[in-house]
């Protein structure tokens, strides 16, 4: 067998191609938080609703209700003397603020660009989908009342209605996210609403 000369290079090994990184985790859904939480929340939001002028809140910005809202419910967290955390304190003043102000618990999935869909069927129930998967959120409204009364505040906003005489409603919202919402009698364990969002990033060349 002939020997290699000696300017001769050996040959190169193959190269190994290191594996691909694991999937990053899906953002976490909401955190689901504990009965007690909910039944003060739900305390303090009756308080409120006793107390607040809501025809004088009306006339008032955005932001100008939102500190007018956490004024009286500080207040009322004092009067009934509340033990809270201070982390707990602020997720029910934006909570209660959602709820008045905007869509109650789905403000802040509406508020995240990373969700496809968002499926509620029932006050108990909510899921959203996130790259392409199936995520059960500890979302939850405080009775199907508050979650009709949602669906009711959404369909609004185009100009339609949904209610036991039209129990169906499919909308397409101002920024292009598509709505569908069905309430009782047709939607037995209380109303179904899913919402798919309109994707705000247009698709590029490597998404198609």
């Amino acid at each position: 067998m002939p020997l290699p000369s000696a300017g001769s290079r050996p040959a190169s090994l193959p190269q190994t191609v290191p594996p691909p990184p694991p999937p990053k985790p899906l953002a976490s859904a909401s955190p689901r938080r504990s009965d007690n939480y909910y039944d003060i929340k739900s305390t303090i939001f009756n308080a409120l609703i006793d107390a607040i002028d809501l025809t004088q809140l009306s006339q008032l910005d955005r932001e100008g209700a939102r500190d007018e809202i956490r004024d009286i419910v500080n207040e009322i967290i004092t009067l009934k003397d509340v033990a809270m955390s201070i982390a707990e304190q602020e997720d029910l003043l934006e909570d209660i603020c959602n709820d008045v102000l905007g869509y109650g618990p789905l403000e802040p999935l509406l508020a995240r660009d990373d969700i496809a869909d968002i499926m509620v069927n029932g006050a108990d129930t909510c899921f959203i989908e996130v790259a392409g998967k199936m995520q059960k959120t500890g979302i939850r409204f405080r009775d199907n009342s508050q979650l009709l009364n949602i669906c009711q505040r959404i369909v609004s906003q185009v100009g339609r209605r949904v209610d036991e005489a039209s129990p169906i409603c499919d909308a397409r919202l101002a920024d292009g996210s598509r709505v569908n919402v069905i309430v009782p009698p047709l939607a037995i364990d209380g109303p179904t609403l899913t919402i798919r969002k309109f994707k705000r990033d247009r698709l590029k060349l490597p998404d198609l």
